[in-house]
């Protein structure tokens, strides 16, 4: 198998560019060839919609960070497929809204969701957080933080 970073680091002092970075990146990337897990890694998206009242017709999850700003009564958001997060991954999810939310697996997975299917999904209330980590294939687990600090 080929080096996946070839001298990534010369000899001597010296800055490391965003060019030198980028370019690690992208022998990275092709030496697994642009496999690497959760291609949405450190994005955030906010004023998100709680929509839907069941795993096929809940908002998508799309960003690793996500601000819901609408909650309706039953509305929910799918998670991405654990597979596509990669085991170590996680998202996290806000709910600002006004109502607890349904958080579902993706739709048309067999992910679980803390032993449970993701079709069933877990309540995150209102006014709180709650990071979903990928602990092994199809499985979520949740970590539900408390309100924000005062």
């Amino acid at each position: 198998m080929a080096n996946i970073i070839s001298r990534a680091f010369q000899s001597g002092y010296r800055l490391v560019t965003g060019q030198d970075l980028n370019l690690w990146r992208d022998q990275i990337n092709n030496a697994f060839n642009g496999t690497i897990a959760f291609p949405i890694l450190n994005s955030t998206i906010s004023g998100l919609v709680a929509t839907g009242t069941t795993q096929a017709t809940a908002l998508p999850i799309t960003k690793q960070v996500n601000v819901i700003a609408t909650a309706a009564a039953s509305t929910g958001v799918a998670l991405p497929s654990a597979a596509a997060v990669g085991i170590g991954g996680y998202v996290a999810i806000f709910n600002d809204g006004a109502n607890p939310i349904k958080v579902y697996g993706a739709n048309g997975t067999a992910d679980t969701i803390d032993g449970v299917a993701g079709s069933t999904g877990k309540t995150l209330t209102n006014a709180l957080r709650c990071e979903f980590y990928v602990t092994a294939a199809l499985t979520w687990k949740s970590a539900q933080l408390g309100a924000t600090s005062a």
